[in-house]
């Protein structure tokens, strides 16, 4: 069964530097038909010189100190790995609530803005829990689904940010738009997920992606190795 979410399709918008291809939208609300696998194992740590001076995407934020919430942590549940750090109202830093602004981690240009999002469905639920028992889980739309309301950023380089799980767009946040470090691109949430149905507003958060070529940074690394990395991402150096 084929989930859609009646909105226009996905375009590659950036060109690789590191590893691949990374993506964009064509659209104000597109929602990707495809795009890149999940979790390439990379077997170095990666080249990070082009990984410098991103800030938190919320106010006051830090790295969790639950290796759970992380990039490249089990989810035995699909058979995956997690590819973003999440930001809770807890372990994060910060105070995180329903409509907290997600901040731009660096500047850049926005490449997919879900302003036309339309709320996860049953229906949906129940199409993308039949994709995921025929081992589905990984796929690429299936995981965009349960991504939620999503703005991505290009920052050049063949590094893109996704921002997931957002409640709401600032208006001027669209496709082709500049953004500065810092300026808000989104209002936390928790579109996407199950609980969005069964459990409204209880599972709120900002799922935070940062994309290097066809992967996610820290793809196929040991917990303390993409610790280290990330710690490198969100130092301030001159």
């Amino acid at each position: 069964m084929e989930i859609r979410r009646g909105i226009v399709p996905f375009v590659v918008v950036c060109a690789a530097v590191l590893s691949g291809a990374c993506g964009g939208a064509s659209g104000n609300s597109a929602t990707p038909t495809a795009g890149p696998p999940t979790a390439t194992a990379t077997p170095e740590p990666p080249d990070l010189t082009v990984f410098r001076n991103f800030m938190f995407p919320v106010a006051g934020g830090c790295l969790p100190e639950g290796d759970q919430l992380m990039p490249n942590a089990p989810r035995v549940y699909r058979g995956g790995v997690h590819e973003g750090v999440d930001f809770y109202a807890y372990d994060n830093c910060a105070t995180i609530e329903p409509g907290t602004p997600t901040l731009a981690a660096k500047d850049g240009i926005i490449v997919r803005a879900d302003v036309g999002y339309t709320d996860l469905t049953q229906e949906e639920l129940a199409t993308a829990n039949e994709r995921i028992a025929a081992g589905g889980a990984n796929d690429f739309d299936v995981l965009d689904l349960f991504r939620g309301r999503q703005v991505w950023i290009d920052h050049g380089k063949g590094i893109v940010t996704r921002y997931a799980h957002l409640s709401g767009i600032p208006p001027e946040v669209v496709v082709g738009a500049r953004v500065a470090q810092g300026q808000a691109v989104g209002m936390i949430g928790d579109s996407g997920t199950p609980e969005s149905l069964s459990n409204p507003g209880q599972e709120n958060h900002l799922h935070w992606e940062l994309r290097t070529g066809d992967t996610f940074l820290g793809a196929g690394l040991l917990p303390a190795e993409v610790r280290a990395i990330y710690a490198h991402v969100f130092e301030q150096l001159d």
